[in-house]
């Protein structure tokens, strides 16, 4: 009893610390980008580029990943994660150009993609009890980093001898202590193994689920539409981090420094309450029941924040404690929707999201572009719209199901 209890501790650590160094290392680019941009002198959009080819990375891993964890198993697919950042870590520092460091930062972020798939994995066989409350709280330790991120890296710059090329050094150990607590640790098979609520807890270095692949998860209908719902969520969540600040900045002349940090900040701090506090609320409303309220306040958030002009940087930081309820809570709804295949489900549905995400914030520049620079931001409120549609769709697809707490 004493091993078995010793082990679910090992996971929760495995699981928390993971999404603090992704949230902590993932944004070290807001101090790292800009500095690396001045010390190679390259114009806006060769950088624009390099954001682009990061996210392809993020988003062809998720795919790989998906298939490899239905072929190998959670703790090899946690591995390659840890490995690939590792290697991206060790090689960004020496890499002699603009170029090879998005080579570089390439790997950093395809483990990303590999240590999203593997972590939501095992969260899902982890958290068999109180799934939304659980993954709101995991999720939250990657808003925390986020908060961190940027003064920690900034004091490092400050003082070393190497400037931006040490941060990336040192986090190389923190992601080296997950390496050494995911060897020790014996990750579960299926539900039945669980560890918070389940029985027992075994090694696996093969499959997770006894007869379906990625393949199989792609030619289910429920996916596509969890998926759908989550690919929308996530445009939503990251529309304001990605666009909020340039809004204000072209829009109304805001100083992307001083304003837009702020809104930032403020943004980032509320999507880590959210995290925090509303997990035990939305286990007692229910899970979809409680996206539809978020998305309809949400939508009157927007409207409230856009109808005010400039003045709406003081409301449009709200979002964040709203959104940040979006993806842990529909991954939760995969949980109780799929069982013990829900880990190579719930990979489908992320790859998934991952491609839609990816192409939309390309419509939203687009939108920029061709229409003006104050209507992609604002396109969030059709977004909004969408989500609440596809959510009770949802809804009565699994009410139909007779799955417990929607």
């Amino acid at each position: 009893m004493f091993v078995k209890k010793t082990q679910r501790i090992l996971l929760f650590v495995l699981l928390f610390g993971t999404m603090l160094m992704f949230g902590m290392v993932e944004n070290i680019r807001g101090v790292s980008f800009p500095l690396i941009r001045d010390e190679f002198n390259v114009p806006f959009e060769r950088q624009g580029l390099m954001v682009s080819i990061l996210s392809f990375a993020f988003v062809v891993s998720n795919i790989i990943a998906g298939i490899f964890l239905g072929r190998f198993g959670i703790k090899p697919s946690a591995f390659a994660g840890y490995s690939v950042i590792c290697l991206g870590l060790i090689l960004v520092p020496f890499m002699p150009g603009f170029f090879p460091i998005t080579l570089a930062l390439f790997a950093v972020f395809a483990g990303f993609g590999f240590l999203d798939i593997g972590m939501n994995a095992l969260a899902s066989k982890v958290f068999v009890t109180k799934a939304a409350l659980l993954m709101n709280l995991l999720h939250s330790f990657y808003g925390i980093g986020a908060v961190i991120s940027p003064s920690v890296a900034g004091f490092i710059v400050r003082n070393t001898e190497f400037g931006w090329r040490s941060v990336y050094l040192f986090s190389l150990p923190l992601v080296l202590l997950l390496i050494v607590l995911a060897a020790f640790a014996r990750f579960p098979r299926d539900g039945r193994e669980a560890g918070a609520g389940g029985t027992e807890v075994s090694d696996t270095t093969k499959g997770v689920t006894e007869h379906k692949s990625f393949f199989d998860a792609l030619k289910t209908p429920m996916v596509w539409l969890l998926a759908l719902s989550l690919g929308i969520a996530v445009v939503i969540e990251t529309n304001t981090p990605n666009w909020g600040p340039l809004y204000f900045h072209d829009v109304y002349g805001f100083d992307p420094t001083i304003e837009g940090a702020a809104f930032l900040s403020t943004f980032f701090l509320l999507f880590t309450l959210g995290r925090l506090l509303c997990g035990p609320f939305v286990e007692k409303i229910g899970y979809v029941r409680s996206l539809l309220g978020v998305s309809l306040i949400t939508l009157v958030v927007f409207a409230l924040g856009f109808s005010l002009g400039a003045r709406g940087i003081f409301v449009l930081p709200v979002l964040g404690f709203l959104v940040a309820l979006f993806w842990p809570t529909l991954m939760a709804v995969a949980i109780v929707s799929f069982g013990r295949d829900a880990p190579i489900y719930a990979s489908a549905m992320i790859a998934i999201a991952g491609i839609i995400n990816t192409t939309m914030q390309f419509v939203v520049g687009l939108i920029n572009r061709v229409i003006g620079p104050a209507w992609g931001y604002r396109s969030s409120m059709v977004y909004t719209v969408l989500l609440i549609f596809v959510l009770l769709v949802l809804y009565k697809n699994l009410k139909r199901r007779k799955v417990e707490k929607i």
